[in-house]
């Protein structure tokens, strides 16, 4: 099992509250973003870990030196992670594959339920959190039909946490279709237009339902409020 996490973005809508330090590297309790994740994913048995860089990627390579990998984007600023994602094609090909989202803070029962998931291909999703201006998904048949931010609040059925899961046999699909993607002009989307395009070709991608289960994705100010005082 591998674990990419992408972590290449600016955080440009915490900037008055961060300054430059990169939202991964946000302390909340005496730990950083990134620390909970990395030591997270090792103690659950993840092998290999990832960071799929952009903006400061020194600061992560000096903190972090040789116990992760990493896959430099240097279009981080006019393109989002699903560029980060291609940079990293060649690292992700061989393994069964977790990926997360950076500026997420979450309960370990989060990532084992992603972990332990048999699925192709799977989107963690929470039921109770449908809420404006997020990745949010409609549900049918059991699998998930549509994703993504245009999805009105009305039609959703969850919102995507942040974490997904990819088996090795699924990863050749997901890579083409985000190839796909970009080729028809997708450069500033999430790789989660891959996964959108994924869906409309037939592929199944089933949810991984952690309803109720403490977590929290630090977007704006305010979240980072809130997780300083409920994650302290």
């Amino acid at each position: 099992m591998k674990a990419l996490i992408l972590v290449a973005g600016h955080g440009a809508r915490l900037v008055p509250a961060i300054g430059e330090t990169p939202k991964a590297l946000l302390e909340i309790g005496g730990r950083s973003l990134l620390d909970r994740q990395i030591d997270l994913m090792t103690e659950l048995g993840v092998e290999r870990i990832c960071l799929a860089t952009g903006y400061h990627h020194e600061a992560f390579a000096s903190r972090y030196g040789d116990r992760v990998d990493y896959r430099y984007n240097p279009f981080y600023r006019e393109s989002n992670n699903i560029i980060s994602f291609l940079f990293a094609r060649d690292w992700v090909m061989d393994s069964d594959l977790v990926v997360c989202y950076g500026d997420l803070l979450y309960q370990p029962e989060v990532l084992e339920a992603a972990l332990w998931s048999p699925a192709e291909s799977a989107l963690v999703i929470d039921r109770g959190r449908v809420e404006e201006g997020h990745a949010l998904i409609s549900l049918k048949g059991g699998n998930v039909a549509e994703i993504g931010r245009s999805i009105p609040v009305t039609s959703a059925d969850a919102r995507f946490v942040g974490i997904a899961k990819f088996a090795q046999r699924g990863i050749s699909p997901l890579m083409q279709a985000i190839e796909a993607a970009v080729r028809a002009g997708k450069l500033g989307d999430y790789y989660l237009a891959g996964v959108e395009r994924l869906i409309q070709e037939g592929h199944a991608v089933s949810p991984i339902d952690v309803t109720g289960c403490p977590w929290t994705e630090i977007d704006y100010p305010e979240d980072l409020d809130a997780a300083r005082r409920d994650w302290a």
